[in-house]
């Protein structure tokens, strides 16, 4: 009350100020704030989003890139708490309003369509209402851009910008992270599969990089509109493992966890191929390679655990020692629970492979604040299977060696 609220109402005055400069710079300054600010702007919603969409309705052309920045921006900040039918029905008309406004070939689509994948992932099944002409849309902007490039090539001419192309892919990607399931009735009947395989196959690597995360999206909600071509969707993932496009890679290895946690057994012919492409990115790790990358491998090659570990136990010896490096600082989360779950299935099969590295297993197991019940059973076989496997006075030398941390947490959760 003190701070926050005036600031926030001159900011907002000044964003519906008639000089474009004053609109410009208020704007820019209002977008900064709701990043800072985030779910203490709950309370003052609705005068936000008066303002913003009245603006919406006087800005030009310039100033209104700014200002669907600063929606974006509002749409992440608060997140599912605009999803109130009265913050919907001031925000979305105008917004519409303007989409129907502009042509597929206007370059003010570019932001506005950035602007909507914040509002969808936000509204989640508030979309809902807005999601088939929305979609028909993106679909034709990335069919349009395919078009004009073949009647490019034919003549000689210049390619079109992909530009099109990526800002509708990441707008059917937020679609589908803020519907959830229910996104599949929308796209199960469109050419959505065999479009999104040319994406995936396209020479820019921003667009490949855009193809690979709605994959990994769709297969987390709504994996029914990918197996209509699910080997083809594999089969180029599993070529995208190149670490020299480090965001395609990583998309492309977090879109194959993802996949394989849905279809089990069907991952199976591609699996060993995939082990081939992974293990040396996840070795990499002390070479400085993106941090994120190396993460999202180490999951991706757990989850081929959980599904298959049959075909990968075999090769634990191979990468483990990195592998419980990579995953020891993430979160705990869904992830990181069907990686380790992995990586235990694999140890069961191949108890062998981890005695080189057995302090780096336990410091990644005692990485976990709580495991899930299930997996702390796990943990807990695992750990004690070792230490039963070994003469005593050797088991309480190689303890004395762990961190105070390591072994009191150790001792404490799993009675080792």
């Amino acid at each position: 009350d003190v701070y926050l609220r005036p600031l926030m109402q001159e900011l907002l005055k000044r964003v519906l100020d008639h000089n474009k400069k004053v609109q410009e710079a208020a704007c820019s300054a209002f977008a900064t704030l709701e990043e800072d600010a985030s779910l203490h702007l709950v309370p003052y919603l609705e005068p936000i989003l008066r303002n913003l969409m009245f603006a919406c309705e006087k800005y030009q052309a310039k100033n209104l890139l700014i200002l669907y920045d600063a929606v974006g921006t509002l749409a992440d900040s608060v997140g599912s708490e605009l999803n109130r039918e009265p913050y919907v029905q001031i925000l979305m008309p105008p917004l519409i309003a303007r989409w129907n406004m502009l042509t597929d070939t206007d370059k003010g689509l570019f932001p506005l369509l950035e602007c909507f994948t914040s509002i969808a992932q936000a509204l989640g099944s508030g979309f809902q209402q807005f999601a088939h002409p929305v979609f028909t849309r993106c679909l034709r902007l990335i069919e349009s851009t395919f078009v004009e490039e073949r009647q490019a090539h034919a003549e000689g001419g210049e390619p079109p910008d992909k530009e099109m192309i990526v800002c509708a892919l990441d707008l059917i990607s937020g679609m589908t992270e803020g519907m959830g399931p229910a996104i599949e009735q929308l796209l199960a009947p469109s050419p959505m599969a065999q479009l999104l395989l040319a994406c995936m196959k396209d020479e820019q690597p921003d667009v490949r990089q855009s193809a690979y995360a709605l994959v990994g999206d769709l297969a987390k909600a709504a994996i029914g509109v990918l197996r209509p071509l699910l080997n083809e969707h594999l089969t180029v993932l599993t070529q995208q493992l190149d670490p020299e496009f480090v965001s395609v890679c990583n998309n492309a290895s977090w879109a194959l966890g993802e996949i394989a946690v849905k279809v089990g057994p069907e991952m199976n012919p591609f699996v060993e191929t995939i082990l081939q492409q992974l293990i040396p990115i996840i070795n990499k790790h002390q070479d400085g390679l993106n941090k994120s990358l190396v993460e999202n491998t180490a999951i991706t090659i757990g989850r081929l655990g959980l599904v298959a570990p049959q075909l990968t136990a075999p090769a634990l010896g191979s990468f483990v020692r990195a592998w419980c490096i990579s995953l020891r600082s993430i979160r705990d989360d869904i992830e990181k629970e069907h990686a380790f779950q992995g990586l235990c299935n694999m140890i069961k099969l191949n108890p062998q492979a981890p005695l080189e590295a057995m302090i780096q297993l336990c410091d990644a197991i005692g990485s976990w604040n709580v495991p899930p019940a299930e997996l702390g059973e796990m943990f807990k076989q695992i750990l004690h299977g070792y230490k039963s496997s070994i003469p005593a006075d050797q088991w309480t030398q190689f303890y004395a060696t762990f961190p105070e941390y390591l072994s009191s947490r150790l001792t404490e959760r799993y009675g080792l």
